[in-house]
C-alpha cells in the first residue's frame, strides 16, 4: 500500500483475511468502483499449504532454487479489466522483500512480470 502511494496510486484494501500462516486481501485502486479491478494477493508462509504447493512444482523448476522456498505469494487478477499497475506495484513490492521464483499456471517458470507489456 505504502508503496503504491509513493507512485501516486490509492489503493482501498478490502476483503482481508487471515490466519496461522497466511494472509489474504484484495487490492483495487480507491478511485474505482468496488470490484471493477484489481488484485487479489495471498500469501502462505512456512506452512504445509505452502510446501505442497512448493513440491508441485519443484521439479519443474530448473535452477533448483525453489526448493529453499518457504512461501507462496500468488496474485490473482480480478475485474472486468486487469489494472496493470495494480499488479506491478504487488510484484515490485514482492520482489524487494523476498527472492522471488516467478510462476504460472500456464508458462510455468517461463515468465518475468518486468517482460510483459503494460498498458
Amino acid at each position: 500500500m505504502a508503496a503504491a502511494l509513493e507512485q501516486g496510486i490509492d489503493l482501498r484494501l478490502r476483503d482481508r483475511e487471515s490466519g496461522g500462516s497466511w494472509v489474504s486481501a484484495m487490492l483495487e485502486r480507491a478511485d474505482e468502483t468496488v470490484g471493477a479491478s484489481g488484485c487479489h494477493i495471498e500469501i502462505h508462509a512456512q506452512s504445509p499449504l505452502a510446501a505442497a504447493m512448493i513440491a508441485e512444482v519443484a521439479d519443474a523448476e530448473p535452477t533448483g532454487r525453489i526448493r529453499l522456498a518457504d512461501a507462496v505469494v500468488t496474485l490473482t487478477l480480478t475485474g472486468s479489466e486487469v489494472d496493470w499497475s495494480v499488479v506491478r506495484i504487488m510484484w515490485r513490492a514482492a520482489k524487494s522483500l523476498w527472492t522471488v521464483i516467478p510462476y504460472d499456471d500456464g508458462s510455468g517458470f517461463d515468465i518475468d512480470l518486468d517482460e510483459l507489456s503494460f498498458t
